[in-house]
């Protein structure tokens, strides 16, 4: 059994914890705010729901059926209407349906004819020739499908998964497995067709996927979790510092706004030789918090790290709001998951969901719920707006 703290009770935090703590290690979780779940968020008030965070889960293997029989959340499930299925990306200020099929990609007025050509082409193109380069994904796609299909397909990808930026995204750490198709088989295309042939040569079964979340939104997982970790998560607590001793042991110092909690302090003088036990030592530390926490910690005898705090990393802020109408008051259809805004459209949002059209629940009869994302690495000062 070893004694593992974790930093950070979102959902990762909160899923590693509880299967360590089945498989019987000591496990302590630090939660600065006073909610487990980190985004995941969800709003009840009467007939309308709203989350704050994720909408849904993509349950594309089975860990997360696991995990929520696991946590006797089986019967709870609700899977997404089969109208969640299409998608839309904006183009000429109007919501454009994306193609799902070989015939919808010819008809489609997403991409201009050249565009559509441009991609039959693309088994044809060259290969980047240093494998090993961190090639953005702007200059990935470009190479490969053309700058049309990077501007009206790509980017409103990334700005609805990552809120983020093509240009500075890398393609080998984001979308490893889209690279992996092109230094295999040289090719996007081939490389796909290629992965399909591998599979049924090898029997592999086709999982399932599904996008699911429960009748009173993520929370009712995050908040299962919590139950389950019980005096294992401390919430309310903010990890200051971290000091790595030579022997590989951790020790936090911790301030609480839990008047039950204590608020220890790392017994150290002038050498990290001079530590004695304490019950904030740890023999593995895992941090699972938002990258732009890690600049609130100071970080003491770790190799090749100043002693101090670490600069400040590049982080996509983005802000929810879901906005309730009367059914009638809408004039689209809303017959999909949602809709996505390429940049070259010049429209502050990054995306919109019709999310009473994907779950049931959460709007009254006869109306809707639409939750629009705002902010990103495109627009960062929009957050910041009352």
């Amino acid at each position: 059994m070893e004694k593992i703290g974790i930093i950070g009770a979102g959902i990762s935090g909160l899923t590693l914890a509880w299967r360590l703590k089945r498989d019987g290690h000591d496990v302590t979780v630090f939660e600065a705010s006073s909610n487990p779940g980190g985004a995941i968020r969800s709003h009840r008030q009467g007939d309308w729901m709203a989350e704050a965070g994720p909408n849904s889960i993509q349950d594309s293997d089975s860990s997360v059926t696991e995990l929520v029989e696991s946590l006797e959340l089986g019967d709870r499930l609700l899977e997404a209407s089969t109208k969640a299925k299409r998608r839309y990306i904006v183009r000429y200020k109007k919501p454009q349906l994306v193609p799902y099929s070989a015939v919808t990609a010819v008809k489609t007025p997403l991409f201009s004819w050249k565009a559509k050509f441009g991609v039959l082409g693309e088994p044809f193109r060259r290969v980047l020739p240093d494998p090993n380069a961190d090639e953005s994904l702007a200059s990935f796609v470009r190479r490969r499908l053309g700058a049309e299909f990077l501007d009206y397909a790509i980017n409103p990808m990334v700005g609805g998964i990552y809120a983020g930026d093509p240009e500075r995204l890398s393609v080998g750490h984001a979308f490893g497995k889209v690279k992996a198709l092109e230094e295999e088989f040289g090719s996007l295309i081939n490389g796909s067709i290629g992965r399909m042939r591998q599979r049924k040569k090898s029997g592999e079964q086709t999982y399932k996927k599904r996008v699911l979340t429960f009748p009173d939104g993520l929370s009712e997982l995050t908040n299962a979790l919590a139950a389950k970790l019980g005096t294992s998560l401390h919430l309310n607590t903010r990890v200051k510092s971290i000091v790595r001793h030579p022997n590989n042991t951790y020790y936090l110092s911790v301030t609480s706004q839990n008047p039950n909690e204590s608020s220890p302090v790392l017994p150290f003088s002038s050498s990290l030789n001079t530590y004695s036990p304490l019950p904030t030592s740890y023999s593995k530390l895992i941090f699972t918090g938002p990258t732009h926490a890690l600049g609130n910690i100071t970080f003491t005898g770790f190799e090749g790290l100043p002693d101090t705090k670490l600069p400040d990393l590049p982080y996509a802020p983005v802000s929810s709001l879901t906005l309730g109408f009367p059914r009638e008051s809408i004039a689209h259809p809303l017959d999909g998951f949602g809709v996505l805004v390429p940049e070259k459209e010049s429209m502050n949002i990054l995306g919109c969901l019709f999310t009473s059209s994907i779950f049931p629940g959460r709007a009254p009869d006869n109306h809707v719920t639409l939750t629009v994302f705002i902010g990103g690495m495109r627009n960062p000062e929009l957050v910041d707006l009352t």
